[in-house]
């Protein structure tokens, strides 16, 4: 380095020796036209000004390019150096804006800084303290001190990184502002903008909450309409107007307060919200969640037109999964156009006759969690479970399915490039599929059946990969968990209607089921007792031994049997048939039995009634009967005198055989 026109100056050889190409030199001089101040010739090297480089090459020219003796000097000074503990505690409990700190690197950088000051000031004190002793003739101007130390600055800062300036008069001032009452002063080291000390456009309560309101509208304005918005009160309040730099600046601070109003409370909870953290279900048969998904996949279905041609028209199936997330089992599932409460009732009904095939009986879920839609029409449903558990309305990350279904998505049915349609409209373009292909190929797209099979498939491969695993977990299940499914409780449920009643004949219940004929009777004598009723029959397509016979306000029901057909010829008696005909020849002399009983102990009742109140067995008064006279009163009086001597003369009897002396027989 050198000093050419009272400016401090580099060559061009020291600067690319090792501090910057040439190129990144001449695009520097393309950037600042005054960078370079003489340009090579007759045999001189180009200089640069030091001072006009950026920060971090001025700091290696100082550091590289200073003079031997004075980087001796430094690395004395380096060495007197001492971290100071202090300044190190005060920057780590700093407070800005309530909840935030310092940086790390300003925590650092602010501590270097106090103990390169405080080695000035003892070096200072020690410089003074010498001078005292040896006189005034050996005085050090402060002006040289100050530059000495100033150029001591980058190479101290290889050891020790600071912000201290490089400037003499200005590390001087904040050197006498650090000192300033005798103790260090750690706070001047902060920067203004940590503080609010910089000249802020937006500073006050008031212009902060104006500014929050605007970018929280929920018209969810952008920074630019809410600074235009902002500075239309600034003309009359007298504050400075602000540009959409400034806006966005405070839309990062202030989103968790703003956001609720531009997205709504849903994305808000979702954003900022505090989530809980699950495992997932230890065994089986814990735990259900269920949801719909709308297939990534075409189908194209033949309309014919008004003028009789053909329109085709492309659309996706939605199919209902029930899955476990013990392994993520799909335990049950259904197709179909759109979800509905008959489209979930079908899942579930595939998910519980499921659990007959894996573990050998009908089990029903601990818990069942779903989303809210027809909450109310399906919590009977739902009602198999001992705990129902809908998910909160706008939180779909409360469900592990909403992912499952994306993994399904992604690994089954992107294989079918035929009909696949992607990821979502909101998803990226460049992970779309093809459509000018798809276009171009609409022949290859199946119709509604074939995609049921590709739902079908992907499903069942799914089933086949975590079978095994999802089986071997029943042993895990607890024993209080494991909850059986009763065929009365399944077509409770899961059944289906006829859609019209039938009353009970002598032949019992005769039911027309899928276009057949069908007849049912139950063997409980308390079914015979209701046989005034009319019943709606609820039954399993698959398994139509059994229905489920309920009275029309559902709250009389009975399980009942198919009847056993018994031959007509003798000759065609089959092996069983006595002992189903023994059962029905006992029903019915139990019904008999239960009819005799029945109306003996009415008899008792009334009797006993009649001996109570005489007056009730005269039918004289019961009703208006004349005698041949015409007389009805007559005959009504003597009926009751009769009947009174007949019933004292009969009480008489029994006391006396119940030990009543001759004497006491006087007194009647």
């Amino acid at each position: 380095m050198e000093i050419y026109k009272d400016t401090l100056c580099v060559s061009h050889a020291e600067l690319t020796d090792s501090i910057m190409t040439n190129a990144a030199l001449m695009h520097a001089c393309q950037r600042d036209k005054f960078l370079r101040v003489r340009r090579a010739c007759s045999g001189k090297s180009a200089l640069y000004d030091v001072e006009r480089f950026p920060s971090e090459y001025r700091a290696k020219i100082k550091r590289q390019c200073t003079a031997p003796d004075v980087q001796a000097q430094a690395r004395a000074f380096i060495d007197t150096i001492m971290i100071d503990q202090v300044a190190a505690t005060y920057y780590e409990e700093v407070v800005i804006e309530g909840a935030r700190g310092l940086s790390h690197e300003k925590r650092m950088l602010y501590t270097n800084s106090a103990s390169i000051l405080n080695a000035i000031q003892a070096h200072l004190s020690a410089s003074s303290a010498e001078q005292k002793k040896v006189g005034r003739s050996h005085r050090v101007k402060m002006s040289d001190y100050w530059q000495r130390m100033a150029e001591f600055l980058p190479r101290v800062a290889d050891v020790y990184p600071h912000d201290l300036p490089e400037s003499p008069r200005v590390l001087q001032r904040k050197y006498q502002n650090y000192v300033k009452g005798g103790q260090p002063n750690y706070e001047v080291l902060i920067s203004g903008k940590f503080r609010n000390k910089n000249a802020a456009k937006v500073a006050t309560k008031e212009q902060v909450a104006l500014i929050t309101k605007f970018m929280s509208h929920r018209t969810n304005t952008d920074c630019q309409e809410v600074a235009d918005y902002y500075n239309t009160f600034c003309d009359a309040l007298g504050w400075k107007s602000i540009n959409r730099r400034t806006v966005w600046n405070w839309a990062q601070r202030y989103g968790w307060a703003v956001n609720a109003g531009k997205y709504g409370a849903k994305d808000y909870m979702n954003r900022y919200g505090m989530q809980v953290k699950r495992f997932a279900p230890t065994a089986p048969m814990l735990y259900w969640t269920l949801d719909g998904w709308t297939v990534e996949l075409y189908y194209k279905k033949r309309t014919e037109g008004k003028r009789g041609g053909r329109t085709e028209y492309y659309n996706r199936l939605t199919v209902v999964v029930v899955l476990d997330p013990a392994n993520k089992y799909p335990i049950g599932y259904a197709i179909g156009h759109h979800e509905s409460c008959e489209l979930i009732k079908a899942a579930l009904r595939n998910a519980v006759n499921h659990t007959a095939e894996l573990f050998g009986q009908r089990l029903r879920p601990v818990q069942i969690q779903s989303d809210n839609y027809q909450i109310k029409v399906m919590l009977p449903t739902y009602g198999i479970a001992e705990y129902v558990t809908p998910a909160q309305v706008g939180n779909a990350k409360s469900k592990v399915i909403e992912p499952y279904f994306r993994r399904l998505n992604h690994r089954y049915a992107k294989k079918c490039p035929g009909n696949w349609s992607g990821y979502g409209i909101t998803s990226r373009k460049e992970i779309q599929p093809n459509m000018e292909w798809l276009n171009a190929h609409k022949g290859q797209i199946p119709d509604e059946e074939g995609v049921r099979q590709q739902i079908r498939w992907i499903i069942e491969s799914e089933r086949a990969l975590k079978r095994e695993e999802y089986a071997a977990g029943y042993s895990k299940i607890p024993a209080e968990y494991l909850l059986p499914m009763t065929t009365e409780c399944y077509l409770l449920n899961f059944g289906y209607e006829t859609g019209y009643k039938n009353a009970l004949e002598g032949s019992g219940l005769n039911v027309r089921l899928l276009g057949e004929r069908h007849t049912y009777d139950s063997f409980d004598l308390e079914f015979r007792k209701y046989a005034h009723l009319r019943w709606n029959v609820k039954f399993d397509p698959d398994d139509m031994h059994t229905v489920l016979a309920l009275s029309e306000e559902g709250d009389i029901k009975f399980l009942l049997e198919e009847k056993y057909v018994q031959p007509m010829a003798l000759a065609d008696r089959r092996p069983g048939d006595a002992e189903e005909l023994q059962k029905v020849w006992d029903f019915n002399n139990e019904l008999k039995r239960m009819v005799i009983e029945h109306d003996a102990e009415a008899t008792e009742i009334v009797r006993e009634s009649l001996l109570h109140h005489p007056d009730l067995n005269n039918p004289y008064i019961t009703g208006v009967l004349t005698d041949s006279r015409g007389q009805n009163k007559d005959r009504k009086n003597q009926y009751r005198l009769e009947y009174t001597d007949i019933s004292e003369e009969t009480a008489y009897e029994e006391s006396a055989g119940a030990g009543i002396t001759a004497s006491t027989r006087d007194l009647y």
